[in-house]
Order: structure tokens, then C-alpha cells, then sequence
């Protein structure tokens, strides 16, 4: 089954809500649109428990009788060579507005006391993501700061992370 963030986790994760622990909100995060046995993939086996916790707690709900996505294709680098002409829907929309947000906390946990240049630069580039080119621009640039930095082994995660948060056209077309 699909879950489904609740109004009550969208308000969580609007900027100075701060309710969950971390590991909590990285799920609700990566959530919408997704299934358990996805996101405990991305995430391990705790996500079972984390999600089962969150639907409890109202912040997931589960989506009956909708098949689930397939799986995420192998990245590559090469540039979106067609675009479909419809404009995203809503969940499109909360996935690039989640990894963006997870791109600011990575850039911040990454960078923001050691590289406050990097980071500034990052901060800038992710607060005017506002597309989905954009936003791609932004990822790349943050891995490429990232395996500068952190090496090979760190970059290449991101980058698994990252393929499972953005929309599935997306992550193939950008090689994140």
C-alpha cells in the first residue's frame, strides 16, 4: 500500500515545526507516494516500526487499492531529453518541495560549521529551486561539494538517497 502524508505531517514539516525527532521526520519526508517496503529499503529496518509509529500518530496515512510505483531506474547523467507537457500534479509538487528540504539539511549538516562558503552557496542555489531543473542544478551541485569534501563513498549515498526522492523521470533524466 501507498502511504500518504496527513495535514497533520505537513504541518509538522512546515519551517520552526519541530515536534518529531529527525529520524521521524526524514520519513515523513521521504514518504508520500511511496511504499513501506520502499521507503525500509531507502531507510533500513527501522522504517517499519517509524512508520507504523507515524500512522498511529496521524502523521501517515495508507492509500488502499493503488498499485505501487515501479522501482527506480539506474541514474545517469545525461539531460532530460523530453518533458511531458502536463504540469506536475500535487504529489510531483510535495516530493520536489521534500527533497529540497532534505537538501537544505544535508547542506547544513554537511557543510554549514565547517565550509560556511560552500554552504552559503548552496543555500542559495537551493532557495531558488523553485523547478524542477532548478532543483536537479542544486542536487548536482551539492554532490559534486559533497564528494569533494566527504569522498567517493558519502557522494555516491546522496546520490542513492536522492534517487529514490525525486519523481521517477527526474532522478533518471539528472543522474542523481
Amino acid at each position: 500500500m501507498l502511504l500518504q502524508k496527513t495535514a497533520k505531517a505537513l504541518e509538522e514539516l512546515q519551517p520552526g515545526r519541530r515536534s518529531l525527532p529527525l529520524r521521524e521526520r526524514s520519513v515523513l519526508l521521504m514518504a508520500d507516494g511511496r511504499t513501506e517496503e520502499q521507503l525500509q529499503q531507502v531507510l533500513g529496518a527501522q522504517a517499519g516500526e517509524l512508520i507504523e509509529q507515524l500512522i498511529a500518530s496521524g502523521h501517515l496515512q495508507r492509500l488502499a487499492g493503488q498499485a505501487a510505483a515501479p522501482p527506480p531506474q539506474a541514474p545517469s547523467m545525461a539531460p532530460a531529453a523530453a518533458k511531458e507537457s502536463s504540469p506536475p500534479g500535487p504529489a510531483a509538487t510535495l516530493n520536489l518541495a521534500g527533497t529540497r528540504m532534505y537538501l537544505f539539511d544535508m547542506c547544513e549538516r554537511m557543510f554549514a560549521n565547517r565550509h560556511e562558503d560552500k554552504a552559503q552557496v548552496l543555500r542559495h542555489l537551493l532557495r531558488e529551486a523553485r523547478d524542477l531543473e532548478a532543483l536537479q542544478a542544486a542536487a548536482l551541485q551539492l554532490l559534486q561539494t559533497v564528494q569533494e569534501h566527504a569522498g567517493d563513498e558519502r557522494a555516491d549515498a546522496l546520490r542513492e538517497r536522492l534517487r529514490h526522492l525525486l519523481p521517477q523521470e527526474a532522478a533518471t533524466a539528472q543522474g542523481v
